[in-house]
């Protein structure tokens, strides 16, 4: 049906191409042509990529990736006739229907070079499948079948990208898959099995599969290329993402593409079938005669994403004996088959990817005949202008722009859809994507080697941007709108999304070698800003920050004397759309770029005389966000609004060096004072980086202008000298700071006399002023600076006198007298007290060594504070009382009996211990630990205790608790209960339910120790978190029978927390509770959340009984309504009933309820509720839900958890979307090597707070490895997968946790 086609193709050589018109002429003004009138589109533009050659599509193309079979969340694929229920689609549809949405475009495969390709035999240019001669079915089918499937399996002849690409690797044939082993053998298996049978819709479904993952792969490929594009011109791809992360996983993810190879075992199936006839009795009928067309249609796009002309020939070829087959022998002569233009448009894709326009001319102009023959398959107007685009591409990569104007004159002539020129040849008009192809043309061309084209190579070696900015102009004056971009249209249309782009991002490269660009880029940008709403276009994020930040990087490399003008044109631009001039309000993404870009360009609007601006549009920028953060919490589910700070952390110090590099000395303090004020008023600390400005302007300031400040201002000054070392060195300092210490700025205080408002300075810094002094200065410095300020400074003085020496003391000259009326007085709080506390206790040490007459307690009174301070955490009181356990132990009084001070030393050390480990301060426990060893002592079991109770925060913490609890054994500790129920309860966490009980067993052999209930109820939750319900109920009644049982309600909540998650019986949990009530113990929070999981999740469901278990915290008295109860509350309705309207009511009336307000420093919701609402987006795949839950949670100051990033990680996977999976993990940071990942997990006291900054990084947990293993795995990507697991050996985790991850 088509000879001409083939006879073309396969015997043309290059010739020589008539001299074409000089460009300029070329050039004419069409666009005066067309009418005059304005007409408004009333179909809104439809988004679609460009056909301008190098540009990504977005579409998934036939059998694309929603039918990705390695996908676990996808199982439609897998019968074997799916591939023929796809293929036997309308094949003229395809194009129209699926490959709108895509460009074809060759990814990776270099270019064919016109010298290897300019003279081709006419065997090398048919099919190798298919010869031209008559075949020998015999010989063919002698061979076998099995044999044939490895031959071709094997072969590495099959094609090859190129001629070059054979000659660089000769001897190392890439291999037929690039999967493991076993998927590989797994592949080879299937496709013998479908030859063995000769299942012709299995080797199409296997072709299909091949080619889809090889479109995906390719649509990965120019993803990844976008993104390095766009990182090149300076656009932010997200604002939570590391990028030099972000780099190195796409340098990976891009090595492991690169690495497979679909096409070739696509390739090797169909040149396979095409050799093996259906039976023998059908001699000349192929198994690919058979193939569906969306089959050859699938192959002839990885062959133009491959420039493989070989390759496509093949496939052609056989397409066409399809069409002479159906011309002979068809069935049914009033329906003949004919190629489709999907078949025409993928054939000529392939040469223009190839940059060989000859070819690509024979393609186009066969097109035209058998479009005037009426020989082509559904012939739509979109897919024609798709391939007069392709034709005009294959012209600009050739050098050849006269060329394709002249394709676009004759569009541009044609008075309708039709026109006759000899003979019926349809022409379409252009459309907005054919002015983006010649646009796109003129920016790219010469971007690759001379093609194929019979005349000299072009000498331009650059893009014409001048001339593509030309067209661009002219499409922006006319008076209609873009609307489909493939719609053929009479009359141009002004610019396309698409041309926008390409014309943008052409100006962003262009300004580094032109810096006049600068002003094109900004005028443009402000005209499609302009626009947008009326031409249905969209002013990408990506796009604004690419735009942005070229002005950016033109300004840190323009000269002050050159470059003036355009830095300010620039600095002016960069306001206004920095600014919060816009006609929405923006969304706190939008602000956060806003802020960051303003940071970045702020020194350029210093260095231009534009700080006043600068400032101004800071507040504005801050003011912003927290209207937004107010107007996302309504006003009144939070008493306050917290901004994230960032901006004014970063501004701050510029904007103060400013002020004192410019002001005068009398001025400077009050402007670098009115930056500080707003900025503390703000929420945001002073830091090392604004200090030295501010402490300088008050140094040099007038004694009057020092003296007349504000309470808040002496506060600030010395919250800023906090900031910095005691006595900061040169290198800390600006260059001429006038600041040099803080006992400066303290005796400039002094000379200031402002000595009440000194008074006033709040106890908690004041506090700090004196510990950093003593921590920073020697004995003899402290009290040099005493000396010489007045009496109001004593009160950063502490009120001791320095400790003695560890080595025996001389005889102080004041005695010490020790007090055992006191040491009763003072120990008054201790065990417990309730209406003492340890504070009290150290109010009346104070009290009474700071007496004109002082006296001090006995050496185990001042033991007991330090543990209780040290249990407090405050660090600074209880090593107050340590100096003063010093001065009493080393006192005539205590050394007059050697024994009683060796026992009082060790009792204070031993302390130290307990102290320093309940303070969080590990290092400073083992200090002491070791001085006791180095004294010849040993730690006491509760100092050992201390110690294993409060190792945490590490990658290991039961590891590291074991050789604890080993070390105390072999040093002789005889370890008590206490040392016993903390091991046990390590153990118990860690699920190590064996090691718990074998301590446990060896603790009831020590006659002289009694399990606890403590003790009981550590080892029963070592077994309930193993599931061992069996040894769980053994231990609960063993517990309940002891002489010495005291109910507690930790055993009674693990069992119920046993049957209600880890072997769910909701009789056996209601057992339990009944017994709790029973023993009369009240139940806990805690408790009544199980209660609420219990009748919520356990069938058959009694949402009824959930929500009374819930009513009856919010009526009590004595358990507080948590977080953890609406979680409950709203799990049991979204996940578990699936009522997704009443979940979002639930966590809706949160924050409104009495209890939301109980805790201000922690109100609700926080960040368990939102995690358990998230949990129910993610349950029903709706992340469009969960993404404005998460903006809500980062708009209310909640700092964002690893728990919530694995459930946004499962959604993202779950609904395909990967790469915003892959998103999501690579925002998370890694704690530093051994240490637990910080701020994961909410305060179980309802009364705590949490410190946490919504700024602060969020760091990944175990679970997060595991999130993300499974969404590699699930989405088919097990190179990804095993590259995670290469990332976690590589930060050197222990082989368990490695292992227990994947």
């Amino acid at each position: 049906m088509l000879p001409k086609v083939t006879s073309h193709l396969f015997l043309h050589t290059s010739r020589a191409v008539a001299l074409v018109q000089n460009q300029s002429g070329t050039l004419r003004n069409v666009l005066q042509h067309q009418s005059s009138g304005s007409t408004t589109s009333t179909v809104p533009w439809a988004t679609g990529t460009g056909s301008s050659w190098g540009g990504a599509g977005t579409g998934a193309g036939p059998g694309g990736a929603k039918f990705n079979a390695g996908s676990k969340f996808y199982t439609g694929y897998t019968g074997a006739g799916r591939a023929v229920t796809q293929a036997n689609t309308s094949a003229g549809q395809d194009l129209a229907r699926d490959d709108d949405k895509e460009d074809v475009s060759v990814s990776f495969v270099k270019p064919r070079q016109s010298s290897s390709r300019h003279s081709r035999s006419l065997g090398r240019r048919h099919s190798f499948s298919l010869p031209s001669g008559p075949r020998d079915v015999a010989q063919e089918t002698g061979v076998g079948v099995l044999h044939s499937v490895q031959l071709h399996l094997r072969a590495r002849h099959t094609f090859a990208p190129s001629a070059e690409h054979e000659q660089q690797k000769p001897s190392q044939p890439r291999p037929p898959l690039t999967a493991d082993d076993s998927s590989q053998s797994s592949f080879a298996t299937s496709v013998q099995d479908a030859f063995a049978t000769k299942n012709v819709s299995r080797l199409a479904q296997l072709i299909v599969e091949r080619t889809d993952r090889d479109h995906d792969v390719q649509k990965s490929l120019r993803s990844i290329d976008a993104r390095a594009r766009r990182r090149r011109l300076g656009a932010q791809t997200s604002s939570t993402i590391h990028e030099a992360a972000v780099e190195v996983a796409d340098a990976k993810g891009k090595d492991a593409l690169l690495a497979e190879d679909n096409f070739r075992a696509a390739m090797s199936i169909f040149d396979a079938a095409c050799m093996t006839s259906e039976s023998d009795s059908q001699k000349r009928s192929a198994l690919a005669f058979r193939f569906p067309v969306s089959v050859y249609h699938a192959l002839l796009r990885s062959c133009a994403h491959h420039a493989s002309i070989d390759a496509a020939l093949r496939v052609y070829s056989h397409l066409e004996a399809r069409v002479r087959q159906s011309a002979t022998h068809g069935s049914d002569a009033s329906t003949p088959f004919y190629p489709s233009t999907t078949a025409i448009y993928y054939l000529l894709s392939t040469y223009v990817n190839a940059n060989d326009l000859s070819g690509a001319t024979e393609v186009f102009s066969e097109f035209k005949d058998l479009c005037a023959r009426e020989e082509i398959a559904n012939l739509e107007p979109g897919s024609n202008v798709r391939i007069w685009n392709k034709m005009i591409e294959a012209y600009f990569r050739a050098g050849q722009p006269a060329g394709a104007l002249r394709l676009l004159e004759t569009m541009m002539d044609a008075e309708s859809t039709e026109k006759t020129q000899g003979e019926n040849v349809l022409i379409p008009s252009p459309a907005s994507s054919t002015f983006t192809t010649i646009i796109s043309g003129f920016c790219n061309q010469l971007a690759n080697a001379p093609a194929n084209t019979g005349s000299a190579p072009v000498s331009s070696a650059h893009p014409d941007v001048a001339t593509a900015l030309s067209w661009f102009n002219r499409l922006l004056l006319q008076p209609n709108p873009p609307v489909n971009p493939y719609e053929s249209s009479s009359e141009p249309t002004r610019p396309d999304q698409k041309a926008w782009t390409v014309m943008l991002e052409m100006l962003s490269q262009a300004v580094s070698t032109d810096k006049s660009r600068i002003q094109d880029l900004n005028r443009l940008f402000g005209v499609l800003v302009g626009c947008a709403t009326k031409d249905s276009l969209e002013v990408k994020p990506t796009l604004r920050s690419m735009v942005l930040n070229t002005n950016t990087r033109f300004l840190e490399q323009a000269t002050d004397s050159e470059d003036k003008d355009l830095a300010h044109a620039c600095l002016a631009f960069l306001l206004h759309h920095i600014s919060s001039d816009r006609d929405t309000r923006p969304s706190l993404f939008q602000i956060n770029e806003s802020q960051a870009l303003l940071a970045r360009v702020y020194p350029q609007l210093l260095r231009f005389d534009m700080a006043d601006k600068a400032w101004e549009l800071t507040k504005g920028l801050v003011a912003q966000e927290l209207s937004v953060i107010e107007e996302i919490l309504n006003k009144d589910e939070k008493p306050e609004a917290k901004i994230s700070g960032e901006l004014l952390t970063k501004v701050v110090p510029l904007a103060l060096q400013a002020i004192v590099s410019s002001s005068s000395e009398t001025s400077a303090l009050s402007e670098a004072l009115q930056v500080m004020r707003y900025t503390v008023r703000m929420g945001v600390k002073p830091t090392a980086a604004m200090a030295p400005y501010l402490l300088h302007a008050f140094m040099v300031s007038p004694i009057e202008t020092q003296r007349d400040l504000a309470q808040q201002d002496y506060e600030t000054l010395l919250s800023c000298a906090l900031s910095l070392p005691v006595n900061p060195s040169a290198n800390e300092l600006p260059r001429g700071c006038a600041y040099q210490s803080l006992t400066t700025l303290l005796k400039a205080f002094d000379n200031a006399g402002i000595d009440s408002h000194m008074q006033a300075v709040p106890r908690k810094l004041a506090l700090t002023v004196m510990t950093t002094l003593h921590d920073s200065l020697d004995d003899h410095q402290l009290a040099e600076f005493f000396e010489t300020v007045g009496p109001v400074f004593q009160r950063f003085k502490r009120p001791l006198p320095p400790p003695a020496p560890v080595t025996e003391s001389p005889v102080p000259c004041a005695p010490i007298i020790v007090d055992s009326e006191l040491s009763r007085y003072i120990d008054e709080w201790f065990p417990s007290n309730r209406s003492l506390t340890v504070y009290d206790g150290y109010a009346r040490l104070q009290d009474a060594i700071s007496a004109p007459s002082p006296r001090y307690p006995h050496p185990a009174t001042l033991g007991h504070l330090i543990n209780g301070l040290g249990r407090a955490r405050d660090i600074p009181a209880f090593q107050s009382v340590y100096d003063t356990a010093q001065q009493v132990i080393f006192s005539p009084y205590v050394t007059a009996n050697p024994p009683w001070q060796s026992q009082a030393w060790f009792q204070i050390e031993d302390q130290m211990i307990i102290a320093y480990a309940h303070a969080g301060d590990m290092e400073s426990a083992y200090v002491h630990r070791d001085r006791i060893s180095a004294a010849g002592g040993v730690p006491s079991p509760d100092a050992y205790g201390s110690l294993i109770e409060c190792v945490r925060d590490t990658t290991d913490d039961t590891s590291n608790a074991m050789a604890l609890f080993t070390e105390c054994q072999m040093r002789g500790t005889k370890p008590n209960v206490y040392l016993y129920n903390t091991i046990i309860s390590k153990l118990a966490k860690a699920r190590k339910a064996d090691f718990a009980l074998d301590l446990f067993e060896q603790m009831k052999s020590n006659t002289s120790l009694r399990p606890s209930s403590i003790t009981y109820g550590a080892v029963i939750a070592a077994c309930a978190r193993v599931g061992d319900t069996q040894a769980a109920e053994r231990l609960f009644e063993e517990m309940a029978s002891q002489p010495n049982f005291k109910p507690r309600i930790p055993p009674y909540n693990t069992m119920m927390q046993m049957y209600t998650h880890t072997k769910p019986d909701r009789e056996r949990v209601l057992h339990y509770y009944d017994l709790l009530l029973k023993a009369g113990i009240k139940p806990s929070a805690h408790t009544y959340k199980l209660l609420i999981d219990a009748y919520g999740t356990i069938e058959p469901i009694d949402i009824e009984a959930a929500k009374e278990a819930f009513k009856k915290v919010e009526s009590s008295g004595e358990v507080s309504l948590q977080s953890t109860h609406w979680a409950a509350l709203i799990n049991a309705y979204g996940c578990v009933l699936k009522d997704l309207d009443k979940a979002i009511s639930i966590f809706g009336s949160i924050a409104s309820h009495p209890s939301a307000r109980r805790n201000p420093l922690n109100p609700l919701p926080d960040a368990v509720t939102y995690e358990s609402l998230i949990n129910v987006f993610v349950t029903h795949k709706r992340m469009d839900h969960a993404l404005t839950y998460v903006a809500k949670l980062q708009a209310s100051g909640i700092h964002m958890t690893a728990y919530i990033a694995n459930l946004l990680i499962k959604g993202y996977a779950a609904t395909g979307d990967i790469e915003e999976a892959r998103r999501v993990f690579e925002s998370l940071a890694d704690p530093p090597s051994g240490v637990a990942a910080p701020n994961n997990h909410v305060p179980h006291d309802p009364s705590s707070t949490s410190s946490v900054r919504p700024s602060e990084p969020s760091y990944r947990e175990p679970s997060t490895w595991e999130a993300m293993f499974r969404a590699e795995l699930g989405n088919g990507h097990r190179d990804r997968a095993v590259a995670l697991l290469d990332r976690l050996r590589e930060r050197h985790s222990s082989p368990l946790f490695v292992y227990a991850t994947t």
